[in-house]
């Protein structure tokens, strides 16, 4: 299988990217692999047909970004957290924020569907992701607007927290006074990982140095030494290849960071698996690899037009800014 898999990719000249979440069997195929950002980036400038290792978000972003070749997945996974932020439910949230009479800028983190994004940027918006928050909050508040943030209550909270602004939970007791109004979504993963397991750790080994995902609860947050994206954390392990370190993020990147740094440890008493990402395994690679040996286009991603004019305004913003 493995072999036919190669060969496939040889044959069709096709790009695989991979998410930093996705299992080793599947990640170490890809050419490209990265965060978020990393990908949108790498895969918005391909003349090739591209297989995305992901979720379905990923995959849609990849498309709008590049509407000009042919974006596949092995799965269409879906993302729990852009579930949240259910078009109809984002829509209702903005109506709210209109008729309060409250001036701001939505921003969507890059975990939402293409529709989530496309109506943020209806409504003057754009995207961010984890490694760019800051620079895209910092850029909105110099518009001297209120911020709506989706869908992660924890990103935007502990984003507010670093920049010294208020930020509450729509809904939340006087939320329109706030500086920044969060959607009240979250990371099934990252909500795994609790103030107790950062005291464990500190307890039982004085020297080492937590480091976690902004997607935690802020109480986490508080608590580490070091909070970044999937590729900050990537490179604070490389400028700490001897430290001991608990890292509070997804277990396949994670358990990969080992190579790096073999005194690492799951900050989780229990597996931090990402259901959504582990769902694209090698046989539907293989599979999908087949179908388009034989001209079929299984999981092929499509984006409606208008969908896709918007959102890209959405995800354009964001580039530009990074």
């Amino acid at each position: 299988m493995l072999k036919t898999i190669k060969n496939l990719i040889k044959k069709h000249n096709i790009t695989i990217a991979a998410h930093y979440y996705e299992k080793d069997e599947v990640f170490n195929l890809a050419n490209l692999t990265g965060d978020s950002l990393e990908l949108a980036k790498k895969t918005s400038t391909l003349n090739n047909p591209l297989i995305f290792c992901g979720v379905k978000f990923m995959g849609e972003s990849a498309k709008i970004l590049n509407p000009d070749i042919p974006v596949f997945m092995p799965r269409l996974a879906d993302c729990s957290m852009a579930r949240m932020a259910q078009e109809e439910l984002v829509k209702e949230n903005i109506k709210l924020l209109k008729e309060k009479n409250i001036d701001f800028i939505p921003i969507t983190y890059i975990n939402s569907t293409a529709k989530t994004k496309a109506i943020v940027a209806r409504n003057g918006g754009l995207t961010c992701t984890s490694s760019n928050a800051k620079k895209i909050i910092e850029y909105a508040l110099k518009q001297n607007k209120k911020i709506f943030f989706l869908p992660d209550k924890n990103l935007g909270r502990n984003i507010a927290k670093m920049l010294k602004i208020t930020a509450k939970i729509i809904g939340e007791k006087d939320f329109e006074k706030a500086d920044m109004i969060c959607f009240n979504g979250h990371c099934s993963v990252h909500q795994l990982f609790m103030p107790e397991h950062v005291m464990f750790y500190k307890e039982k080994y004085p020297d080492i140095k937590i480091v976690v995902h902004p997607e935690c609860s802020p109480e986490v947050v508080e608590l580490a030494d070091f909070a970044g994206s999937t590729s900050q954390i990537l490179n604070y392990v490389k400028n700490h290849p001897n430290d001991k370190l608990a890292i509070g993020t997804e277990f396949n990147f994670v358990n990969r960071l080992r190579k790096i740094n073999p005194n690492i440890y799951i900050l989780s008493s229990t597996k931090p698996q990402c259901p959504s990402m582990n769902e694209t395994s090698l046989k539907e690679l293989y599979e999908l690899l087949v179908s388009i040996d034989k001209g079929e286009e299984k999981n092929k991603i499509e984006v409606d037009q208008k969908t896709a004019e918007d959102a890209k305004i959405a995800l354009q913003r964001m580039m530009e800014l990074s």
